[in-house]
C-alpha cells in the first residue's frame, strides 16, 4: 500500500470536545442479563459475555471529528474491558466515492472534488449499491486509502467496502483494536428489532404520536415529524425499492396484511434497537449528541425502556497550509473605496486642501439656502474628485488590488479552516497526534 505522506514540523494541537465531561463517563459497565439483549446480540454475531461500547458512522471518507469518535470507542473499551461495536448506518444516501481535495498553487488555495471510483449516487443507499472499481490513478494523497479500497472491491455492497476499508486502514495506522461492524440494514432482522416494529404495527397511532412528540421536544436537533392522517400513518422506516428508498405508510383502514419486505429503520429507530439491546454505552458525535435525546424520550414514553447511556467525543483538526500574510479584508476593501474620496490617501494634499475647502463652502451655501450656488460647487467637487482619480490612476490601481488580495486571502483562510476534510488527506503526524490528544482527553495519558 502506498506510504502516508508526512510531515517535517510538528503538528498543531486538535481541539477536542467530549460530552459530558470525562470524569462524568461511565466507566462500570456490564454485560446485558435480558434475554432480548443477549439474543440480539447473538443474531448480530456479538459476545453476550462483556459490556459492549458502540459508536458508529456513515460509509465515507470521514474527517478528524469522527476519526476522535473512533479512539475515543477504542480506548474507552480498553479502559471498561468492552468490546467495541462500528454501527454503520446503510440506510443512508452518501456519495463517498466523491471526495473534496484542496488544491494549492502559490497564495491560491481552491477546492478540488474529485471521484475515486463508480457513478454518481443520487437517490439509493449505499446498502444497496454495489461495491464499486476503484480508479487506479488517484491523487497521491489518496493512494493509500485508494489500496484499502481495491482491497474489497468483492464486499456485497457499497457500504461494506467503504466501512471495512476505512475502519481498517484507521485502526491499522492508529494501531487501534478493529471493532466489529453492526450494519444498520441488519437491525431488523434480529428478533428484538422485529419486536420493536411488531410493537409499532400493534398501535401506530399511539407509537407515531409518542414519536412525534418527541421530536417537537427538541426542535434543534433537525428532526421532522412524522405524518399523520385519519388513515395513514408514516413509520420511521425506509423501503428499499428500484427508485432508492421511500417512506413507509401503514394504511389503516386497509386489510390486506402489512408488506415487511425490504425495510431498514431510519435514524431513530435504528439508535432505538442498538441502545435497548445492542450495546452498554453508545458514542455519539454531537450532532448524534443531540438528536439521541429524542430516541430516549420516545422508548421511554412509548415502551418505557431504558436504554445504554450516551456520550460524545469529537475533534477540530485542519490540514496544514502555508497562507498568504495580506492587510484585513474589511480595511483593504473600505481603503479600495475611500482611496477615490480621499486624494490625501493618494498622496495629493493640495488636491485635499482644495476638496476640504470645497466641502466648507457647500455646507455655508446650504445654510444660507443658495441652492444655485450649491449645486455648481458639488458640480466643482466632483470634477476635482475625477482629476485626481485620473491623476493617480495608478495608486487607485494599488489599492483595488490590495482588496482583491485581502478578499482572495480571506476565501483561502476559509478553505484553510475547514475541520471536514476526509482523513486520507492528514498526515501520520496529525493522525498520530489526534489519537494523543483524545486519549489525554479522556484523562488516559499527558
Amino acid at each position: 500500500m502506498a506510504p502516508k505522506k508526512t510531515s517535517t514540523h510538528p503538528p498543531e494541537l486538535a481541539e477536542i470536545a467530549l460530552l459530558p465531561a470525562p470524569d462524568a463517563w461511565i466507566s462500570d459497565i456490564r454485560a446485558p442479563s435480558s434475554e432480548q439483549a443477549i439474543q440480539a446480540r447473538i443474531q448480530l454475531g456479538l459476545p453476550t459475555d462483556r459490556p459492549i461500547i458502540a459508536s458508529g458512522h456513515q460509509p465515507i471518507l470521514f474527517h478528524p471529528g469522527i476519526v476522535a469518535k473512533l479512539i475515543a470507542l477504542d480506548h474507552w473499551s480498553k479502559e471498561t474491558g468492552a468490546v467495541s461495536v462500528w454501527i454503520v448506518p446503510d440506510q443512508d444516501v452518501v456519495d463517498p466515492a466523491l471526495v473534496r481535495l484542496p488544491k494549492q498553487d502559490g497564495e491560491s488555495l481552491t477546492v478540488e472534488t474529485v471521484r475515486i471510483g463508480g457513478e454518481s449516487i443520487e437517490h439509493s443507499p449505499a446498502a444497496s449499491q454495489p461495491a464499486i472499481a476503484i480508479n487506479a490513478d488517484l491523487p497521491e494523497e489518496l493512494e493509500s486509502i485508494g489500496s484499502w479500497l481495491m482491497g474489497y472491491e468483492h464486499e456485497p455492497s457499497l457500504a461494506r467496502q467503504f466501512a471495512i476499508a476505512t475502519i481498517g486502514m484507521l485502526c491499522e495506522q492508529l494501531d487501534l483494536q478493529e471493532p466489529t461492524l453492526v450494519f444498520a440494514s441488519d437491525l431488523l432482522s434480529t428478533d428484538a428489532g422485529s419486536g420493536l416494529f411488531d410493537a409499532i404495527l400493534a398501535d401506530p397511532k399511539a407509537a407515531i404520536e409518542s414519536y412525534n412528540a418527541s421530536v417537537e421536544k427538541f426542535p434543534d436537533a433537525g428532526v421532522r415529524v412524522l405524518s399523520m392522517t385519519e388513515n395513514r400513518i408514516e413509520l420511521p422506516l425506509w423501503r428499499l425499492d428500484e427508485n432508492g428508498r421511500v417512506p413507509v405508510f401503514v394504511e389503516l383502514d386497509s386489510d390486506s396484511g402489512f408488506d415487511r419486505s425490504n425495510l431498514i429503520p431510519r435514524g431513530i429507530m435504528m439508535t432505538a434497537i442498538v441502545r435497548a439491546f445492542a450495546c452498554d454505552l453508545f458514542i455519539h458525535g454531537t450532532g448524534g449528541y443531540e438528536y439521541d435525546q429524542i430516541t430516549e424520550a420516545w422508548i421511554a414514553n412509548w415502551q418505557g425502556l431504558s436504554l445504554a447511556p450516551i456520550a460524545a467525543a469529537t475533534a477540530t483538526m485542519r490540514l496544514e497550509f502555508e497562507l498568504p500574510t495580506t492587510q484585513d479584508p474589511d480595511r483593504a476593501v473600505w481603503a479600495a473605496h475611500h482611496a477615490r474620496h480621499d486624494p490625501a490617501m493618494l498622496g495629493d494634499f493640495d488636491a485635499a486642501d482644495q476638496k476640504l475647502a470645497l466641502v466648507d463652502e457647500i455646507a455655508e451655501s446650504k445654510i444660507n439656502g443658495n441652492q444655485n450656488h450649491t449645486a455648481k460647487l458639488f458640480a466643482q467637487l466632483q470634477q476635482l474628485l475625477v482629476e485626481t482619480r485620473s491623476n493617480h490612476a495608478g495608486a487607485i490601481d494599488g489599492f483595488d488590488a490590495a482588496s482583491r488580495a485581502a478578499l482572495e486571502s480571506l476565501e483561502v483562510r476559509e478553505i484553510a479552516n475547514d475541520r471536514t476534510w476526509a482523513f486520507p488527506l492528514y498526515t501520520d503526524q496529525q493522525l498520530q497526534s489526534l489519537k494523543d490528544e483524545v486519549i489525554r482527553a479522556l484523562g488516559g495519558g499527558g
